[in-house]
């Protein structure tokens, strides 16, 4: 893990499309009333290309499509996850990824991002809706590096992208010395053991390898930041060098990580042994913070290290 300071994942997708702004200038971001500090500043740096819509997510999928079909527009749309996702899903199925326009949709509150706002603020089952349309790619960073890699592959992009963001600041996992072209991170241990995860839950698997490691036992990680398209023969010649797979998701269970990866490792009849920590297929109706949320549903870090030291 790379030492530095924590960086809030919106600032890092925004302050990139910055820098590509500076330059290309086709870059036009449609917010639906949400707004973050690198926002604020492309706003004022770029006054025509930003649009405040107001909270009509649906409206603004239709409005970014139309400006897309210009073919010299880069069309960003910034929202909430649920009310982007679930509200304006079938402006996004007709209009989207139907078409294949190179939209790329921004969604806020990945899993309980927000922790304390109810089952209606939660972002547990998208990346199953969006995973279920054609043409979409979906990025799901780790950290600062991952989302900043998220924002430049959406913008060079052909098809439609699906970028979430946790709704928290993070510290960099990686650098730019990293190999990112293949949508997935393995850090090697030599370990039987592999953590697969996503998101903000790759933070705490790199906390849970820190923790074990003191304890004399190693553990390797597969960070997936891109969940569509997979690579699927490269992921599965990672597969093959573990005994024990454990999935950490901070989705449900059929909503997120954890049928893309038993899915892939079916279809190619691998035999392992795989351990799920994610959340049940239920609304949570809990209200906590975030820490207090995970320790509910046992995706909490004492969790995983007292499965894995057994």
């Amino acid at each position: 893990m790379i030492k530095n300071k924590k960086i809030d994942f919106r600032n890092a997708v925004f302050d990139q499309l910055i820098k590509i702004a500076v330059k290309k200038k086709n870059i036009f971001i449609i917010t639906a009333d949400i707004s973050a500090y690198s926002l604020e500043v492309f706003k004022k740096k770029f006054k025509k290309n930003f649009f405040n819509i107001g909270i009509t997510e649906q409206s603004m999928v239709a409005i970014a499509c139309g400006m897309a079909m210009s073919k010299q527009k880069k069309i960003f749309a910034f929202s909430m996850i649920p009310f982007l996702t679930m509200r304006a899903y079938e402006h996004i199925k007709v209009d989207i990824s139907s078409t294949g326009l190179p939209v790329t949709l921004i969604g806020l509150g990945s899993g309980l991002s927000f922790s304390t706002d109810g089952p209606s603020a939660h972002g547990t089952t998208d990346i199953a809706l969006i995973r279920a349309l054609p043409n979409f790619k979906i990025f799901n960073p780790s950290d600062p590096t991952t989302a900043m890699i998220a924002a430049k592959e959406s913008y060079k992009s052909k098809t439609p992208s699906y970028i979430r963001l946790d709704k928290s600041q993070q510290v960099k996992l990686y650098d730019l010395k990293n190999n990112f072209s293949q949508g997935y991170i393995e850090t090697k241990t030599g370990s039987k053991i592999c953590i697969v995860s996503t998101g903000i839950m790759v933070q705490k698997a790199f906390e849970i390898k820190k923790i074990l490691k003191e304890k004399k036992k190693e553990i390797s990680i597969i960070d997936m930041f891109r969940l569509k398209p997979v690579s699927e023969i490269k992921l599965i010649k990672s597969f093959l060098k573990y005994d024990k797979i454990i999935i950490l998701d901070e989705n449900t269970i059929f909503g997120g990580l954890v049928p893309i990866v038993t899915d892939l490792i079916a279809r190619h009849k691998l035999s392992k042994e795989i351990k799920i920590f994610s959340l049940p297929d239920t609304q949570c109706f809990n209200y906590g913070d975030r820490n207090w949320l995970h320790k509910k549903y046992k995706i909490d870090n004492k969790s995983v290290i007292n499965y894995i030291l057994r």
